[in-house]
């Protein structure tokens, strides 16, 4: 029996069988998100455990493999405080959440996700979430100017390349590097104004999603940003502590 972990993202999502999330790198697999219940293909038997941000997707995954695919809630989670938090707390960072905390029992950690939105959790070392922030990631504000604007075009990823010139020498310059300029300096505003909080002057920075190596190669060194040791999303689903189903 096979069994898979999934990360449903809002954009795109991974897939990895749970006995091959320890290899380096672990042999992840990626789909968009719209397509994942047509382009998936699991051959014989198998059980899945899921984070899924996309009500729609869920009901696709659900009527076509019933009872095959597990969805993780906080209640998953017993090691996990999230009382601080209110509703609506997305599965990702709870398996962020998790994660992180079970990879740094005794110590606070900042989880910035950088994927479609860039969302961050800060976990005390306590394993209490204490909260976060959501905001566009680069590709999503990139889309929102093309959209907004009459004459400015709208660039798919390929346009964002790791430049931070503020003397951007043309239209695509000056948007790309805009944005990444942009967002550079949310990120390390985030993480200089987390670590002023009590219990996280010295917290740990891990960079996770798709975009993670960007923001670790272009933030301050003395950030001391890196990428997480593993897909965190997908490590977190693995410990979720779901009852099994008679």
């Amino acid at each position: 029996m096979t069994h898979y972990l999934i990360n449903l993202g809002n954009t795109h999502s991974a897939v990895v069988e749970a006995v091959r999330l320890a290899d380096n790198p672990p042999p992840v697999a990626s789909y968009a998100t719209s397509s994942f219940a047509e382009c998936w293909q699991p051959s014989g038997e198998w059980t899945a455990t899921a984070a899924c941000v996309v009500p729609a997707v869920r009901i696709a995954l659900e009527q076509r493999w019933p009872r095959r695919i597990s969805y993780i809630d906080a209640s998953h989670y017993p090691d996990v405080d999230f009382s601080a938090y209110g509703a609506g707390l997305g599965a990702d960072r709870m398996a962020n959440i998790a994660a992180a905390h079970a990879l740094n029992p005794d110590a606070s950690v900042l989880v910035i996700d950088c994927g479609t939105a860039l969302n961050t959790i800060a976990v005390d070392a306590k394993g209490k979430f204490r909260g976060g922030v959501i905001l566009p990631g680069r590709q999503t504000a990139l889309a929102a100017l093309g959209r907004q604007t009459a004459q400015l075009p709208e660039f798919t990823a390929k346009s964002l390349e790791n430049s931070s010139n503020p003397l951007g020498l043309s239209t695509e310059e000056g948007i790309r590097n805009g944005v990444n300029l942009t967002l550079l300096a949310a990120v390390e505003r985030i993480i200089r104004d987390t670590r002023r909080q009590s219990g996280f002057v010295a917290c740990r920075v891990w960079m996770t999603g798709g975009d993670a190596s960007f923001y670790v190669a272009n933030l301050p060194r003395d950030l001391a940003a890196t990428k997480a040791p593993l897909p965190l999303t997908l490590y977190g689903i693995s410990l979720a502590k779901i009852p099994k189903v008679p």
